[in-house]
């Protein structure tokens, strides 16, 4: 990608995106003094973005827009977007001005947001095929990036992962994380660890050897863990869709795994599960199985219903509704009796197994106990909140702060008095845990001097425990940038925060929290 100017004649029309359950890319022309060029991935200097209107990576993966509401989006190959920044202000545009200076401008000329980057003259927004948006001085710096990155699903033999690094899967739903206190994790799609290596010195990385072990070491190079899979050299660690992750040889044969599968939630007509498959929920904590004794439903590790039927090969939703469980030779061992519903899908959803009608009516369903269930369903008070919490969790406040449920009449209350003494605050507030895992991993490295030290910048929490996970932090911007210490905004927030329950984390100004962190 060059980083000089182009004779604006020489620019056609932006390629633009418009969002709706799909990104849909075509053209819309911009005025020859604000175009960016077609098809590129990046703004330069003078060039701009209106409503509609997008980046695209050069490998046409990832596209960045700035839609009808005003915000900016990325999207990858998903419907939903994978970062989103800037409040609704419909009509803004994206500008790289000639300094260099990077906003989201509203119609009227406010600053909606800007990234925490230097203004440069020569700098210029860029857009991998990573799916990370950076900012690049003219020298090609990166001074700024999303920490949107798209993680690798496969480590190659010799590969090689330090504190922070990660692999996820395809679908972004499991994340194999070196934590920076030396243990191996596998989350799975609540963030929750479904898997590691038990091993806790700082500083350890994991290693694929080039004869096929995995091992876990720390910086002197003693071994605190390994797969005992020497003996396969080429091989290859794949953290697939399913959350399994798996070792597999030269000839695609797997030599070891972590057991971890996550099945599809739903099982449709046509599409038996064999013995020993399993369905999921999408948030991972209920799954039914197919075993030697019949269908087991458990949430976690705690079974809620069976089915028996010793000898059951396979579990199917037969074309009139019915849902039965046959032995090897096609004799049904078990039905649900549902009959008489052509179409019907059984599906795992967070609290419940159910058979749905196309139509959406439900013929027939088996609830988890409310006890189970209790510690997912959306918490009325803050202090109830103790971990990472799904966007369904999350409400959009009126002024655009995406927040835990529990704290955003007060988030309202706080930017409401702060306008009314003239201090026009914005913030950012909840983050997805694969949002916080691929920053953690973007901030934060082993220290050159000892690689057992990591440090971050800026400090950036460990996934799992970020307030911005469970929808109870708050970035506040002024103007489209960070807020200072001595700032208006600042004296402000220190004077009155409190009576919002916010506190502030020392060192860090313009972050706010229900208890400091």
């Amino acid at each position: 990608m060059g980083g000089g100017e182009r004779d604006a004649r020489a620019r056609p029309v932006v390629r633009a995106a418009l969002t709706c359950a799909c990104v849909l890319v075509g053209t819309l022309a911009l005025a020859p003094s604000a175009s960016a060029a077609s098809g590129e991935g990046e703004l330069r200097p003078g060039e701009s973005l209106g409503s509609g209107q997008g980046l695209v990576s050069a490998d046409g993966t990832q596209t960045l827009v700035v839609q009808p509401d005003g915000v900016l989006a990325l999207f990858g190959a998903e419907p939903e977007p994978r970062w989103v920044s800037g409040p609704a202000v419909p009509g803004s545009s994206l500008v790289v001005a000639p300094s260099g200076d990077v906003a989201l401008t509203a119609p009227d000329g406010t600053v909606t947001w800007r990234p925490d980057a230097p203004a440069t003259v020569g700098s210029r927004l860029v857009l991998q095929d990573d799916g990370d948006l950076v900012v690049l001085d003219p020298q090609g710096t990166q001074v700024w990036e999303s920490g949107t990155a798209v993680r690798p699903s496969i480590l190659p033999s010799g590969g090689v992962l330090e504190p922070g690094d990660a692999l996820s899967s395809p679908d972004g739903r499991h994340t194999l994380l070196v934590l920076d206190d030396g243990d191996v994790a596998l989350l799975g799609p609540d963030a929750a660890t479904r898997w590691s290596t038990g091993t806790d010195q700082p500083g350890a990385t994991l290693t694929l050897s080039e004869d096929g072990n995995l091992v876990v070491a720390d910086p002197d190079g003693d071994r605190l863990w390994r797969s005992r899979t020497a003996g396969h050299p080429g091989s290859s660690l794949v953290l697939q869709d399913d959350g399994d992750l798996v070792l597999y040889d030269v000839a695609g044969t797997a030599v070891w795994s972590t057991g971890t599968v996550v099945g599809p939630p739903a099982l449709a007509a046509g599409t038996p599960l064999a013995a020993g498959g399993r369905l999921t929920s999408p948030d991972g904590h209920l799954h039914l199985e197919l075993g030697a004794a019949g269908l087991v439903l458990a949430y976690d590790d705690t079974v809620v219903w069976t089915a028996e039927a010793p000898g059951a090969t396979a579990l199917a939703v037969q074309g009139d509704g019915d849902v039965v469980l046959t032995g090897a030779d096609g004799a049904v061992l078990w039905a649900s009796a549902t009959p008489g519903h052509p179409g019907a899908t059984l599906q795992l959803e967070e609290g419940a197994m159910l058979l749905r009608a196309p139509t959406g009516q439900e013929l027939w369903r088996v609830d988890v106990p409310v006890e189970l269930v209790a510690g997912s369903q959306v918490a009325t008070d803050c202090d109830d909140v103790s971990g990472p919490v799904p966007q369904a969790d999350t409400v959009v406040t009126a002024f655009g702060v995406r927040v835990h449920a529990c704290l955003a009449d007060a988030v309202d209350a706080l930017m409401t008095a702060a306008r009314a003494d003239g201090i026009e605050l914005r913030a950012w507030g909840w983050r997805s845990s694969s949002q916080q895992i691929a920053l953690r991993a973007a901030n934060c490295s082993a220290t050159e001097a000892d690689p057992s030290v990591v440090t971050c910048r800026p400090q950036t929490a460990p996934p799992g425990t970020s307030r911005h996970e469970r929808g109870l932090a708050l970035d506040f911007t002024v103007a489209g940038s960070v807020l200072r210490s001595g700032s208006p905004a600042f004296a402000w927030l220190s004077r009155h925060a409190q009576d919002y329950g916010l506190e502030n984390l020392p060192g860090e100004p313009w972050h706010w929290s229900v208890d400091g962190w």
